[in-house]
């Protein structure tokens, strides 16, 4: 079942990102307060949306969140943060909280999002209807 993404699922949503992105194959190192963070600062961004995943026993098997931006006058959807139970992953949740996404997003053609680079996320992606932008690039300043 796909819900909209609230405040009561944050510490749900903590624990699997944790759990997802500490083990292979990102093997980071987050801890359950700078993700509580992190996930909690996405949420109360201005013009939030986000989705969560649950399964029939009310288990969270992912979540997807991110805000709208104005450029000119359209609505772009920049996506921060996806996380699918690594378990669960290459079995159509991702897909399905994409989807999801863009049905509680209505008419948002322009969708955007950084990972990284040849990578089974950028194929996740690009098998989603995204693709590498032509014009943009990723700056980074030490």
């Amino acid at each position: 079942m796909i819900t909209t993404l609230t405040s009561e699922a944050l510490g749900a949503c903590v624990a699997l990102y944790v759990d997802t992105f500490n083990a292979p194959p990102w093997n980071e190192s987050w801890n359950a307060k700078d993700a509580a963070q992190r996930l909690g600062d996405f949420l109360a961004t201005p013009r939030a949306h986000g989705v969560c995943s649950r399964d029939s026993d009310g288990e969270l098997l992912g979540f997807a969140v991110g805000h709208l931006e104005r450029s000119g006058a359209d609505d772009h959807f920049l996506l921060k943060e996806m996380c699918v139970r690594t378990s669960m992953q290459r079995r159509g949740h991702g897909t399905r909280l994409l989807d999801a996404l863009a049905e509680h997003l209505g008419d948002v053609r322009h969708w955007y999002l950084l990972t990284a680079r040849d990578s089974d996320a950028s194929a996740f992606y690009e098998r989603n209807g995204f693709r590498p932008a032509g014009r943009m690039g990723v700056f980074v300043r030490p």
